[in-house]
């Protein structure tokens, strides 16, 4: 990355101060004092090189907070963020305004994951190789027209193909396609451009996923993705331990494989046509993965190394799978030299064969080997336990400032749970409280006699409960699920007496139903994992927010028994030092729905009635906003009906 000199020297109050450059460019802007503060303590961080945690509850302004010093330090800077929709504010809103007001000469880039990007050679391959259905011509159509007029090749301006179409993954500049490409930005290829680009940047917007990609590479010793910076911001930190996890592992699933097939058939045909014995392993290895699906079965399941090691079929087909894949190995190693595809498709299959034999032989303490399997698809999975180590070391070796940000990195007020998972033991801490007028704005109403989850009736009882709420709020109500089948439940029974519009969480685009959302009148929309983080609904439309229970991982997942020994073989106990802290997490996210604006709102209504019945349910609520708690329905419905203050009658509760 190059280095850019600032216009004119400026400090954070001649930017955010009561007449700062800001109070000229942004409407109603004006300074908050916590926003100042954590402006400061970033200033100081950048400065030193340190490490910092640092939370701030929503409202603050953590994005100024952060973006204004680092813009004024002149220093290269990667800021990796959870969403699209945050990357997207940064780079479209934010740091052009922040540019300005700031006196900097630089250049703020987006640098996205390499299958957001148009691989032309791909399109090409895709379209004279392969047999399609009319509607995927159709999008082919729609791709070729859109790649001989865009610049930067970015999926995100395509619009009349959906995100996760099958037929872009077909054409994306993912790396496994361009290993042996030897693509140049001058070659016509996108990819190499955008990063030339981002190199060029003062400030580079990447996402998680990437950073993660990145820092796996350097762990392997094989190169970087990243240009090297100064300082390293971290917004939506909480979901980075879990996304580093995915890329210090691995995972080969069946679709993964079975392009491989078909994309050594067009290399063998294309470079070398009199190597028939090719295609026939192929198809050879087509059989052998068809076999190990069916020794699965056609449920959905997750499966443990222990209980497969326990199936004589399953391992007799997986010894199979990875024979075959070796047999084209060592095929494909004598005519490799024929051509780039060849090249490109063998380099693949080696990769595939060494995952393979090291997730069927792997006996690594601090990596687990599972499956997630259904009728016509399987993932072999192998997930390391604790991202600790790798992380520190190479935050590390990259040196410089690191900032990690959010609104939920703490439980009862300490950082142990997420600094632990990242080996940030020794950075230091810091908490800005969100400046809204909880106790006044909103309130939790906890229903009293509600039974516990595991009742079979539970989420009926917990929709009869919530029914008056619903109806004084009119809708307007997010009801968020710690399950799709507690989701699918409550739809069942809604549909049946819900006289208004009912949106549910995969039946549209999440930013589609968001925007119906807003604008329909009498709606409520029910949601899971995705929508208790990240949604961002503001003033009159929403009004409640119903969470039906604590957000436990589920007990039988492969991963959640695996750490539960994992931190028992070190004499800590599994619930209270991974599940509950995850769990707060989560809830705390949920709970930032209701309240994302000064005139904001509404009630917060908590379901579950372990909150108040077991011990750690305290560790749970003192977590949670200050709310006023209160159990009567009736001090919750006026809530809504006045859209205004808390009476004295309920605060005192």
């Amino acid at each position: 990355m190059v280095a850019h000199t600032k216009l004119e020297p400026k400090t954070i109050e001649h930017v955010m101060g009561e007449s700062g450059t800001l109070s000229e460019l942004v409407d109603d802007y004006s300074p908050r004092q916590s926003q100042l503060d954590m402006a400061h303590e970033v200033q100081l961080l950048i400065e030193s090189d340190e490490t910092l945690l640092a939370e701030a509850g929503t409202g603050t302004g953590k994005t100024f907070a952060y973006l204004v010093p680092a813009l004024l330090s002149g220093k290269q800077i990667i800021i990796s963020t959870a969403t699209k929709t945050l990357q997207e504010q940064l780079i479209q809103k934010d740091l052009p305004t922040l540019l300005k007001a700031c006196g900097v000469k630089g250049k703020a880039r987006l640098l996205k994951g390499r299958d957001n990007y148009l691989c032309p050679q791909r399109l090409e391959i895709i379209e004279t190789t392969e047999q399609h259905s009319r509607e995927d011509w159709k999008k082919l159509a729609l791709i070729r027209d859109w790649s001989e007029k865009t610049l930067q090749g970015d999926r995100a301006e395509l619009e009349h193909v959906p995100e996760n179409d099958a037929i872009w993954r077909k054409v994306t500049a993912r790396l496994e396609f361009c290993q042996a490409a030897e693509c140049l930005s001058e070659s016509g290829c996108f990819y190499p451009k955008v990063k030339e680009q981002a190199s060029e940047a003062q400030i580079l917007v990447v996402n998680h996923h990437l950073f993660c990609a990145d820092l796996s590479l350097r762990e392997q010793g094989y190169g970087e993705l990243l240009p090297d910076a100064d300082v390293y911001i971290f917004d939506e930190a909480h979901q980075l331990p879990d996304i580093a996890a995915q890329f210090l592992g691995f995972t080969i699933s069946r679709g993964q494989l079975e392009e491989l097939t078909r994309d050594i058939r067009h290399a063998q045909k294309t470079e070398s046509p009199d190597s028939q014995e090719i295609s026939d392993l192929c198809s050879g290895l087509d059989e052998k993965i068809k076999s190990l699906n069916d020794t699965l079965g056609k449920w959905e399941k997750r499966w443990t190394w222990e209980q497969l090691e326990k199936e004589a079929l399953f391992q007799a087909e997986m010894k199979k799978l990875i024979n075959q894949v070796g047999f084209l190995v060592e095929s494909l190693k004598v005519i490799v030299e024929r051509g780039k595809q060849l090249n490109a498709v063998y380099k693949r299959a080696k990769d595939i064969e060494s995952q393979l034999a090291e997730w069927n032989a792997s006996q690594s303490e601090n990596k687990i080997r599972w499956i997630e399997s259904s009728q016509a698809r399987f993932k072999l999975n192998l997930t390391p336990l604790s991202v600790a180590n790798a992380f520190s070391r190479q935050r590390e070796q990259i040196g410089g400032a690191w900032l990690f940000t959010s609104a939920t990195l703490s439980v009862r007020n300490k950082f142990d749970y997420f600094a632990n998972r990242l080996g940030l033991a020794e950075a230091k801490t810091a908490t800005w409280p969100s400046p809204f007028d909880y106790p006044k704005q909103g309130l939790i109403y906890h229903p009293i006699g509600l039974p516990e989850p595991r009742n079979p009736d539970y989420i009926k009882i917990c929709l009869r409960a919530a029914w008056p709420l619903l109806k004084a709020s009119e809708g307007r109500a997010f009801m968020l699920f710690t399950s799709h089948r507690a989701l699918q439940e409550a739809y069942a029974i809604l549909k049946q007496h819900w006289d208004g519009k009912l949106l549910v969480q995969g039946e549209l685009p999440k930013l589609t139903l968001l925007n119906q959302f807003k604008l329909c009148d009498k709606v409520i929309l029910l949601g899971t994992s995705s929508f208790w983080e990240g949604v961002d609904v503001k003033g009159e439309a929403l009004r409640l927010v119903v969470i039906d229970r604590i957000p436990f991982a589920p007990p039988d997942d492969p991963i959640v028994q695996a750490r539960e020994a994992y931190l028992k073989e070190k004499g800590l106990n599994g619930f209270i030092n991974f599940q509950l802290p995850e769990a707060v997490i989560a809830m705390k996210q949920g709970a930032g729905r209701l309240i994302r604006d000064t005139e904001d709102s509404g009630v917060l209504m908590l379901c579950d009635p372990r909150l108040s019945s077991k011990q750690y349910g305290t560790v749970i609520r003192d977590s949670l906003p200050d709310f006023p708690w209160v159990y009567d329905a009736n001090k919750a419905i006026a809530k809504l009906k006045t859209n205004g203050q808390v009476t004295e009658e309920i605060k005192t509760v």
